[in-house]
């Protein structure tokens, strides 16, 4: 079944989210561009209180993560007990810096994840690419939080290519990126592994503020799709 990843930016959002069933728990920095950090301190401290859930952590906006701070990074969430970390490929001409940190943190529990970018021109060949790099997952997302949805940006057979690239090559993979509630039907459809959402779950498009309603709302919906698409209990 598809799993679902919640985004939060703060401890007192963690209180929210904790009482609905997300599949994933994901920590970021909401004012600090696709994949800001929310720091040390916080991560500690919501990891502390969400001690039962699968968290994920955004590592930030580095070009490439080949960096003496992204190795502190992931070695630091890695002793937290984080179960994932997402890196951006901001740069896909920067493959063999992904390729080199891979090989670096290779020995590391935590899962390494991938983001590809939907509004910054992306082709099967760069997928394929990256699929033959050792992170655990890949999913696509947008960087541009304002605008179109993933399921707007990209055609329907290279969503398609991207999750059977993907599965092909033993990784898990999600689609991500200003998601609504109106699309959860058709994006499930793609059957990638998970769906993650911040907006949808906020009281309004600017995706500041969780809250209670639409979160319940997103669960339920997709515990409804999941259901039915795979007729069995959840």
């Amino acid at each position: 079944m598809i799993k679902v990843l919640g985004s939060i930016k703060s401890i007192e959002e963690a209180s929210i989210i904790a009482e609905y069933n997300f599949d994933i728990i994901d920590i970021k920095n909401i004012e600090d561009g696709a994949l800001g950090y929310v720091g040390d301190k916080q991560v500690e401290a919501i990891s502390d209180k969400l001690k039962q859930k699968n968290l994920s952590v955004t590592a930030g906006n580095q070009v490439h993560p080949n960096s003496y701070n992204m190795m502190n990074r992931v070695k630091f969430l890695n002793f937290l007990g984080i179960q994932y970390i997402k890196i951006g490929i901001f740069d896909k001409k920067k493959i063999n810096e992904h390729k080199i940190f891979l090989e670096k943190v290779s020995s590391l529990r935590i899962k390494k994840v991938g983001v590809l970018f939907a509004d910054q021109s992306l082709d099967i060949n760069e997928i394929r690419n990256f699929c033959q790099l050792n992170y655990d997952g890949l999913m696509i997302d947008t960087v541009n939080k304002s605008k179109e949805c993933t399921l707007n940006l990209l055609n329907h057979n290279l969503l398609n290519s991207f999750i059977e690239e993907c599965h092909m090559s033993n990784k898990f993979c999600g689609i991500s990126g200003s998601m609504t509630f109106e699309n959860i039907e058709f994006a499930m459809s793609y059957k990638p592994d998970f769906i993650g959402y911040r907006g949808a779950l906020c009281s309004s498009s600017d995706r500041k503020n969780l809250e209670s309603y639409k979160c319940e709302s997103v669960i339920k919906k997709i515990k409804y799709i999941n259901q039915k698409m795979y007729q069995e209990a959840v």
